[in-house]
């Protein structure tokens, strides 16, 4: 799909989509409110469609909002030319020309309707249009929605056009840092979290129903009517409005152990834990074969106490009701925040089999396989969990934490630009962002998203570690420097801060002082490539120095090494130095980039 409109004609004429006709049609009479009301309910029946993206970025509140939706749109469909425009004006995109612009005066569907032919003779129901005031008045009209829609869609985005963070080829005079980031923070409620500001997850439901409602008992008259309309208050996610309709019920049937059970999942979401509590206990008292409020009772206890031991009560749920999907999601949430990998594992892996459609299940389980090292399964996981709901922000932090822990750098560039669009108080994520940026060797960006991440955590010596080495490859020594020491203040046994110190002090010229570095970060080297690294750059200090005696002792120990530890040319030029003819012809091959490893 590919069309130059801003929306095809067809799919607004057509019979099949009224809903659609109807939320273009508010919005042409200025009822955003109501435009968003309906795209949100089309998004939630068809997340792959860019059209309903492209019109919910005009009825949206915010830049951040519109910007979210046009680079759905153009993911969806990389030619979509309406989410291109959009993007350019908000300075997402650089300008381009092979985009047109939008077409205003091209004749739309809806204003042919208002065209008047003048043959055949029309019957005397339609001869008021012959009046020409009449046509002028409704050409007029079709003209000013046509410049309510340009205003609505484009007008309110930003006049002035922003440099889009592009990567650009890979300069490496040093090996890139390896990073060593945490895993994804666990989000505890059943109800996802988020905390952006105005993250789109809140403006789009997501299909996944976090608190399935069970009903084990049959309501009737004014209580089934009040039981009704709380439900659908919870699955608005609004539960003080929903708390009085409950109490009402229970007023009626003092009996219903499920009007106990939805009572403490409001009290819960509302942050009052001790009456949920209460409320949980009573739907025990009242049915001991309900599970929810088994499950909603150990979320609680381990809400009031992080640190308890409360796997117990999990077991119990489960205990009670073993097709509980949410009891299996849960534990292993639990499992995780205590790092047990493998028994989270388990019991989101029992979650999905019961149920294959649940995003939080496949990010939860993309964060125990990250965890236990198995990252391609991971990143399989993070990228079901995204397909099945892309508007759940927090899936974007583990779908680029399993991209970067694979080096796929640019796709993590990619997915955390927009997690942290709306998750801004996150300082991992920047961490990785700029060590992805980093990678790509867009050495600006990386400086800027650092320095970000360092505003927020002014003690993550990694983050120094990858500034450091971002101002060297942009040739400022002195920066890096700095940054290095800092890294190692915080951690002293970093074999990447102690050897970009090194690197700092030879780009500086100070030959004996980057000699003596790269010994010290020899020390701290755990791979035979990381000794390798150092050993050829003492060796390189040594033949600067003119110390021709150390510098070929220091050769030998770097062909002492594994061949694979090194790039070819490094073992040539050993042996170029010592005057040495190898009996064998190397293989050229690029310097290895190490992978980087996340740690739980």
């Amino acid at each position: 799909m590919a069309e130059e409109e801003f929306l095809p004609e067809e799919q607004i004429e057509s019979g099949e989509n009224a809903m659609l006709r109807e939320a273009i049609e508010a919005l042409r009479q200025g009822d955003r409110v109501r435009g968003r009301d309906l795209l949100t309910r089309l998004l939630k029946s068809d997340q792959k469609n860019p059209v309903y993206w492209v019109w919910l970025s005009a009825a949206v509140d915010t830049n951040k909002e519109r910007l979210y939706c046009l680079q759905t749109a153009l993911q969806i469909d990389p030619q979509n030319a309406a989410a291109k425009r959009g993007l350019i004006l908000l300075g997402a995109l650089p300008a381009d020309d092979s985009v047109a612009p939008f077409p205003l005066n091209r004749p739309r569907s809806w204003e042919e309707t208002l065209k008047v032919s003048e043959e055949p003779p029309r019957p005397a129901a339609r001869r008021g249009l012959a009046n020409p005031l009449v046509r002028l008045a409704l050409i007029g009209a079709a003209g000013l929605l046509a410049l309510a829609i340009f205003y609505v869609v484009f007008l309110l985005a930003p006049r002035q056009a922003a440099t889009y963070p592009g990567g650009t080829p890979f300069r490496q005079p040093t090996a890139t840092l390896t990073p060593t980031p945490t895993s994804t923070p666990l989000y505890r409620t059943v109800t996802p979290t988020f905390l952006a500001p105005t993250p789109l997850a809140m403006l789009l439901p997501a299909p996944y129903t976090p608190t399935p409602l069970y009903v084990v008992t049959e309501h009737f008259g004014q209580s089934r009517d009040a039981f009704n309309i709380a439900k659908t208050y919870l699955e608005r996610g609004q539960c003080r409005e929903a708390i009085p309709l409950l109490e009402q019920v229970l007023t009626l049937e003092p009996e219903a152990a499920d009007a106990y059970y939805y009572l403490g999942e409001c009290y819960r979401l509302a942050g009052d834990y001790r009456t949920a509590l209460t409320a949980y206990e009573r739907a025990i008292a009242l049915n001991g074969s309900f599970g929810p409020p088994f499950l909603g009772r150990a979320i609680i206890y381990h809400l009031l106490d992080p640190d308890a031991d409360v796997i117990s009560y999990y077991d119990e749920a489960i205990a009670v009701d073993p097709n509980f999907i949410l009891a299996y999601i849960e534990r292993g949430a639990y499992l995780l925040d205590r790092q047990q990998w493998s028994d989270a594992l388990r019991d989101l892996q029992i979650a999905a089999n019961l149920n294959p459609d649940s995003a939080i299940t496949y990010m939860y389980m993309a964060q125990a396989q990250l965890a236990l090292g198995r990252r391609e399964e991971a990143l399989a996981s993070a990228e079901r969990a995204n397909q099945l709901d892309i508007t759940l922000l927090p899936v974007y932090r583990i779908l680029g934490e399993t991209y970067y822990a694979n080096g796929r750098y640019a796709d993590t560039v990619g997915v955390l630009q927009l997690y942290t669009l709306y998750e801004t108080g996150d300082a991992q994520a920047y961490f990785m962002l700029g060590t992805a940026y980093n990678a790509t060797g867009d050495y600006p960006s990386a400086i800027r998203t650092l320095d970000r991440s360092l505003s927020l955590n002014r003690h993550n010596g990694p983050a120094y570690s990858q500034r450091g080495q971002a101002y060297l490859n942009l040739g400022n020594p002195d920066a890096a420097e700095r940054d290095f020491k800092r890294a190692l203040t915080y951690n002293s046994n970093d074999f990447e801060a102690s050897f970009g110190l090194g690197m700092a002090y030879y780009t500086q010229e100070h030959f004996g002082d980057a000699y003596l570095q790269f010994e010290s970060a020899l020390g701290r080297a755990d791979t035979d490539e990381q000794r390798a690294r150092a050993i050829y750059w003492e060796a390189v200090c040594m033949e600067r120095l003119n110390n021709t005696s150390v510098a070929n002792r220091t050769w030998r120990r770097l062909l002492e090494l594994p061949e694979e530890a090194m790039p070819a040319e490094w073992r040539n030029q050993a042996y170029e130095q010592l005057g040495v003819t190898p009996t064998w012809t190397p293989t050229p091959r690029p310097t290895r980039t190490p992978t980087p490893t996340p740690e739980p």
